[in-house]
C-alpha cells in the first residue's frame, strides 16, 4: 500500500473504527492477511531459481485443509538422507527465497524441502496468517518427516515458532530437531499494532482485529510472542539478524535470543532483511548449525 494511499485512508479507516470497529477490524484482517501480489516478471524468475537447483526438485502438490501447497524436494547423492531439513520462506517470497541453502545442505547429505506458502508462489489461496501456515507446514511435516530441522526467514519464523509451540488449536504437532529463524519477528502484537497505527484503526477498531485474531487462531494474539513460544519449545535454535534491518527491528532478535540458553544469536551489518538470504557467511553458518545435531 503507497504512502499517499494510506493518507487518503487513514481518516476512513478512524471514522469507521469508531462507528461499526466489528465490520472494521474483520475488513482490517482480511487487509492484514493479504500479501501483495509478486509481478509476472519476479515470480517467473523465483520459478527458474528454483528449478535449477542441483539435482533437479521434484514437485509434490501437498494438500491440508484450506487447499494446497507447493512443495520442491531435493534428494542428496547420499542412499540414506542424514536427515529432512524443511526451509520456510517470508512474507511476499516463495521457495525460491531460499535456494542459497540447497547447496550446502545437499552437500551435508541432507534431503531438502521447500514449500510456497498459501498465498505465495505456485501455491493456492489469495491469504496467508499463521493459522494457514501453521496448518500448511503440519502437512509438509506429516509427508515429509521426521525433520531434522528447520530453517525460516521472516514470518516463517512466526509460523514455525506457532507450529512447533502448538500455540493455534486443532491443528497437529510438528516436532523437529533444530531451528534456524533468519530476520524473525518476536511479537506478532507488535507487529499487528503497528499494522493498525499504519492504516488508521482507533482503540475500538484494533480491539476488533485482535478479537479476530483470536477467533481465527483460537488464541489470544499475545500467545504468539515469539520468545515465549521459544522458552516453552526448548530446542537447539540460531537466531541470526542484520543490525540494519529495516522491515523488522534487531530488539526482534535480541528478544528471541533471551529466550535461553538454547539460543545462539549472530549479529550481521549492512545485510538487511532480505540479502541476507544469499550472503555467504549467513548460508554457511546455518549449514554448519543444522549439521551439528547430525
Amino acid at each position: 500500500m503507497t504512502a499517499s494511499a494510506l493518507r487518503y485512508m487513514r481518516p476512513l479507516v478512524r471514522a469507521a473504527s469508531f462507528v461499526a470497529p466489528s465490520a472494521t477490524g474483520r475488513l482490517a484482517f482480511r487487509l492484514f492477511c493479504t500479501p501483495a501480489k509478486p509481478s509476472k516478471r519476479n515470480r517467473k524468475s523465483g520459478e527458474q531459481a528454483t528449478a535449477t537447483r542441483p539435482g533437479q526438485a521434484s514437485r509434490r502438490a501437498i494438500p491440508f485443509p484450506c487447499g494446497s501447497v507447493q512443495a520442491y524436494v531435493f534428494e542428496p547423492e547420499a542412499v540414506v538422507p542424514a536427515g529432512t531439513v524443511l526451509l520456510v520462506h517470508g512474507w511476499t517470497g516463495e521457495a525460491a527465497s531460499m535456494t542459497a541453502f540447497i547447496e550446502p545442505l545437499l552437500a551435508a547429505g541432507f534431503r531438502v524441502v521447500a514449500f510456497d506458502l498459501p498465498g505465495h508462489g505456485a501455491s493456492t489461496g489469495r491469504e496467508l496468517n499463521i493459522p494457514l501456515g501453521v496448518a500448511s507446514l503440519a502437512a509438509v511435516a506429516r509427508v515429509f518427516g521426521p525433520l531434522h530441522a528447520i530453517v525460516t526467514h521472516s514470518f516463517g519464523g512466526a509460523i514455525a515458532l506457532a507450529a512447533l509451540a502448538g500455540s493455534v488449536r486443532g491443528q497437529p504437532a510438528v516436532s523437529t530437531g533444530r531451528l534456524v529463524l533468519i530476520a524473525a519477528p518476536s511479537s506478532i502484537t507488535e507487529i499487528t499494532r503497528q499494522f493498525g497505527a499504519a492504516i488508521g484503526l482507533g482503540k475500538r477498531g484494533q480491539a476488533a482485529l485482535e478479537r479476530r485474531i483470536h477467533v481465527v487462531a483460537g488464541n489470544p494474539v499475545e500467545v504468539f510472542e515469539g520468545a515465549l513460544q521459544l522458552e516453552a519449545i526448548g530446542l537447539p535454535t540460531l537466531v541470526i539478524h542484520d543490525r540494519q534491518d529495516r522491515e523488522l527491528g534487531f530488539h526482534h532478535a535480541q528478544a528471541l535470543a533471551g529466550a535461553g540458553a538454547f539460543v545462539t544469536l549472530e549479529a550481521t551489518d549492512g545485510l538487511g532483511h532480505r540479502r541476507i538470504l544469499k550472503a555467504r557467511p549467513v548460508v554457511e553458518s546455518v549449514a554448519r548449525f543444522v549439521g551439528a545435531g547430525g
